[in-house]
């Protein structure tokens, strides 16, 4: 499965980051009046410029730029500069403008993932816990949980713009054709999933599921399910040798038996559209919550979304944003940035506009005016996360800075382990020593 985060590209801006050693310079008030508020203000703000820059499809680039012409129409002072592109090269760019103190004012992000943390911990993104206090920045109607995945070392550095959880996709026909029962409050157990993937590789005459365990995607949430995490801030790894052996075993054993797909076809399938379940020749495969429209109108047939498997599904689950908001420190005009912001996430027309292009909406008033107008699919989704708000957990602690290195070693390590080239035992020693070194040449 696609990481929403190339991890390719991120440890290429990070290394450029490292060269330029740069730093946010001095920053400068807003130039608005503390007391506006969105739409009107008591007196005349001055006049205030906006730099935003986003990646992202053509069809979240048209959204954005009719919320930045609503919020125009409203806020008379304000004139905006747009930036945006795809996703490839986006952080390097970035980090050459940050290298020439040029940083836009709003930059679309992602918080937590260890490489591009470099941007706050080089003061080139600034904290928001003072504009959060003084109201400025609005969070009110925002869970604690949602708001968290924003913050880095105790500090909030990130407004989540929509918010995504992991799921499981399964086939009810298939389910139905083999005499079973689609789990609605998803599995208890891990054997009880394989017990139904035996039955379900029947029906479709080819496989149970497609690729359920990718080490980017599963892992994180089996770790946590027995107590454990996948980075440690010092050592790479923060998993113990039988947790990882354990993990690799039921993979193998999966992937040989066609409970799930072998290593050579899950390697084929770039995007959730082009699953085996689509094909209709498997009957689960795992999403994040907002691919799921997708692969349902992929698909061309009814799709079912249930949570992950158990143990302990709540302590596992977590939350997660599909990117963030941040504000450069170096930006003149923080609490115009700020007040942006809180309309982005909190107005109801911007998104009926923004139709949760990048997430379900972060704030409840806001998915529940929206409800109305969702697509069946859409619904779904929103009342899943509603359901994941209340059975879940706080992320785990940001990965560490090398982490985009680090996962390419764990995936080049999985090939050996799933073609037979090295045991599971063998390849967690080279993983622990390899990634302690990587944190350790990575260390700021």
């Amino acid at each position: 499965m696609k990481k929403k985060l190339c991890t390719v590209a991120l440890a290429a801006a990070a290394a450029a980051l490292a060269v330029t050693g740069c730093s946010g310079g001095n920053s400068a008030g807003s130039s608005a009046s503390p007391k506006e508020t969105q739409g009107a203000a008591s007196s005349a703000p001055k006049p205030a410029n906006l730099r935003v820059y986003w990646w992202g499809s053509q069809v979240r680039h048209d959204a954005t730029m009719k919320v930045l012409d609503l919020y125009k129409g409203k806020n008379a002072h304000i004139t905006f500069e747009p930036e945006y592109q795809g996703f490839d090269g986006y952080y390097q760019k970035l980090t050459l403008q940050a290298a020439s103190n040029n940083m836009p004012d709003v930059m679309q992000f992602y918080v937590g993932a260890g490489d591009t943390d470099q941007f706050m911990t080089k003061n080139l993104v600034a904290p928001l816990d003072d504009l959060m206090a003084g109201k400025v920045l609005d969070l009110s109607d925002v869970s604690e949980s949602i708001v968290s995945t924003g913050k880095l070392n105790g500090k909030l550095y990130g407004v989540p713009l929509g918010v995504n959880a992991k799921a499981m996709v399964v086939d009810p026909a298939a389910y139905a054709k083999a005499g079973l029962t689609v789990p609605e409050n998803g599995y208890s157990s891990w054997e009880a999933l394989a017990a139904d993937l035996e039955k379900l590789k029947a029906v479709t005459g080819a496989y149970g599921a497609d690729e359920l365990m990718d080490v980017n995607f599963m892992m994180p949430y089996y770790m946590r399910q027995i107590g454990q995490v996948q980075y440690a801030a010092g050592t790479g790894i923060g998993f113990d040798q039988k947790a990882y052996v354990d993990y690799y075993t039921m993979k193998k054993k999966f992937m040989e038996n066609k409970s799930m797909v072998p290593l050579d076809v899950a390697l084929t399938i770039k995007s959730p559209e082009e699953t085996m379940l689509v094909k209709g020749q498997s009957a689960v495969t795992t999403i994040y919550t907002n691919q799921y429209p997708g692969i349902v109108k992929a698909a061309g047939r009814e799709l079912k979304l249930i949570p992950l498997p158990g143990p302990n599904a709540a302590k596992a689950m977590d939350l997660r944003p599909g990117n963030h908001f941040v504000i450069a420190e170096n930006s003149k005009n923080k609490e115009e940035a700020a007040k942006f912001i809180s309309f982005f996430i909190n107005d109801v027309e911007s998104n009926k506009i923004l139709n949760a292009e990048r997430g379900m909406p972060i704030a409840a008033k806001v998915r529940d005016a929206l409800k109305s107008g969702f697509s069946a699919e859409q619904k779904t989704v929103a009342d899943y996360i509603d359901k994941v708000a209340s059975n879940s957990s706080p992320m785990d602690p940001p990965a560490p800075a090398g982490s985009a290195e680090i996962e390419k070693l764990m995936k080049d390590l999985e090939q050996q382990i799933l073609f037979g080239k090295i045991t599971p035992e063998k390849a967690y020693e080279q993983l622990k020593k390899d990634a302690a070194a990587i944190v350790a040449k990575n260390k700021s």
